[in-house]
């Protein structure tokens, strides 16, 4: 399993620019552009009220610097969005409403899309209880537009993924999802559905599953394990099956102070630091500059937040797969000006990323600090 690298190179944070067009299921439509890749979506059968995954991979590698997609969701509630890289450099954010969700990603290594193991991005999401069974959704892009390392890539999605509604078995969540565990591990496995009879296959050496209850599996791990994007198969008798990716869904300490953030979902790196700066950028009406972190290592941290003008500093602590998310004056308390610097320390490595919103056009855009 690949390891998340404590020690990246200073990344460039790379632009999110408007390229080209691809819509779901019409084959990309007439652009010519430097590159060009295919989409594979997944198609998935899960009951109502339960959760599933959209998974978007390429069949070709093509490294990606920067972008976003746009897919529907419908009705869907969100749970949450994952992006992979061979490097764990690649970050996004993602943003749901009115019926869509926008993800835009920076890679600084330009490595994004370019392993074809697993897919580029994941997102999770829950059907309502009184959806009929029967009813089908497509799960294929509506819209999409990247940068390469020579240009502008188009990507076609010629056979869109479909979601039906039905079958007995669902995947819900992996508890450890992410980060390096020792063998021994125990792993929580959540979903719906399950029996004694419920088969689970991953590609990792691991204990025979223990069944708990019709919502939750047990397993333990026999190898030192990186729990990110480890595909896992339930199989029911009546050969209902379902495949998730794991990731860390992390819990939010408290509730972020922006509106925007409340329905944004950060999209972490692999990668992990223990030291980050932060320079407040010079924002517009409605804009704003957040901070986001998330633990994924197994014991609790302290995050420090320091003010360099001020030598303010504020404290939290959090524990495995805990999460803040907010803007920079509220996790340091004090108001800041264009051009002051934030140093954030940690105990131990964990995922930091930046975010800057706009509350006026409903958009938020990652990026990444000096490291």
């Amino acid at each position: 399993r690949r390891l998340p690298y404590s020690e990246p190179p200073v990344p460039a944070e790379a632009p999110v620019v408007a390229a080209v067009q691809v819509g779901g299921g019409t084959g990309g439509g007439g652009i010519t552009a430097t590159n060009a890749a295919e989409v594979r979506t997944n198609s998935a059968r899960v009951p109502p009220g339960t959760t599933f995954q959209a998974q978007y991979l390429l069949t070709q590698p093509r490294p990606i610097a920067s972008g976003g997609s746009r897919i529907s969701i419908d009705a869907f509630d969100v749970n949450g969005v994952a992006i992979f890289s061979p490097l764990g450099d690649a970050a996004g954010a993602a943003v749901w409403q009115n019926g869509f969700l926008s993800v835009n990603v920076i890679s600084p290594s330009g490595d994004y899309g370019s392993n074809l193991d697993y897919p580029y991005m994941t997102v999770t999401m829950t059907v309502p209880a009184t959806t009929p069974i029967g009813s089908t959704f497509p799960l294929g892009l509506v819209s999409a537009s990247y940068i390469g390392p020579t240009g502008p890539l188009t990507l076609t999605d010629p056979k869109p993924g479909t979601l039906t509604i039905g079958g007995s078995v669902s995947i819900h969540n992996v508890t450890p999802g992410g980060g390096t565990w020792p063998a021994g591990t125990v792993v929580k496995f959540e979903g719906t559905g399950f029996s004694p009879l419920t088969k689970l296959t991953a590609k990792m050496r691991m204990s025979p599953i223990t069944y708990v209850s019709s919502t939750e599996l047990h397993f333990t791990l026999l190898d030192v394990t990186t729990m990110d994007m480890v595909g896992l198969t339930a199989q029911n008798p009546d050969e209902s099956q379902v495949t998730y990716f794991s990731y860390l869904r992390g819990g939010l300490l408290t509730p972020p102070s922006r509106p925007l953030l409340r329905h944004t979902d950060p999209v972490f790196q692999a990668q992990t630091h223990g030291v980050a700066q932060f320079s407040v950028p010079a924002l517009a009406a409605g804009q704003f500059a957040a901070i986001a972190i998330q633990n994924p290592t197994p014991g609790p941290v302290v995050v420090t937040f320091q003010v360099q003008s001020t030598g303010a500093t504020t404290t939290f602590t959090l524990p495995f797969g805990g999460r803040i998310v907010d803007e920079i004056s509220s996790l340091v308390g004090s108001a800041l000006n264009a051009g002051d610097s934030v140093t954030v320390t940690s105990t131990s490595g964990v995922q930091i990323l930046g975010l800057l919103g706009d509350e006026t056009q409903g958009t938020v855009e990652p990026f990444l600090p000096v490291f």
